[in-house]
């Protein structure tokens, strides 16, 4: 079992840990995760949302969840993108939002990544809608809503871990 991935690494795992323990017998749901993470942050293929765009919403995302260590790794890979445009650099941090006409799309794809961090249950259909009225087509719509799903299934994974190593002996 490695835990040099990412989710153990964030949630501070160590070997021989309790936590560590519990990994060892979940190789394959680490290994799933860990291919998610590549394929949702770096794919070969990312459509309308650029790998730094990706870095940034997984930024804020982490940041609305209060997780400074998965803040921190999404920070890394967004400063190692490079050539960021600001706008997208601005976006990592959840007290900016994009408000201008020229930003439409931006600002959709923004608003709906906040809204599904912090309140999923309100969208709806016509939240979904407002994207495609922003220009965002739905397999970027699809890209953006597997993104924050994932990025917040990671804060819930190492939050348990992080428990499970407080419970230590």
């Amino acid at each position: 079992m490695t835990l040099d991935s990412v989710i153990p690494r964030v949630a501070g795992v160590v070997a021989g840990s309790r936590a560590a323990g519990v990994l060892g017998n979940r190789e394959r749901v680490l290994e799933l995760s860990q291919n998610s993470h590549a394929a949702l942050l770096s794919p070969s293929e990312p459509g309308g949302l650029s790998l730094a765009l990706r870095a940034a919403l997984a930024t804020r995302v982490a940041t609305l969840n209060a997780d400074a260590s998965l803040t921190a790794h999404y920070r890394a890979l967004l400063d190692a993108a490079g050539g960021v445009p600001s706008e997208v650099l601005a976006i990592a941090d959840p007290a900016h939002a994009p408000t201008t006409e020229a930003d439409r799309w931006l600002a959709a794809i923004v608003a709906h990544t906040d809204l599904l961090t912090v309140a999923p249950q309100q969208s709806t259909k016509a939240t979904i809608q407002a994207l495609g009225q922003a220009g965002v087509d739905d397999a970027d719509v699809v890209r953006l809503t597997q993104l924050v799903g994932f990025v917040v299934y990671q804060i819930r994974f190492a939050a348990g871990l992080r428990l499970i190593s407080e419970q230590q002996e």
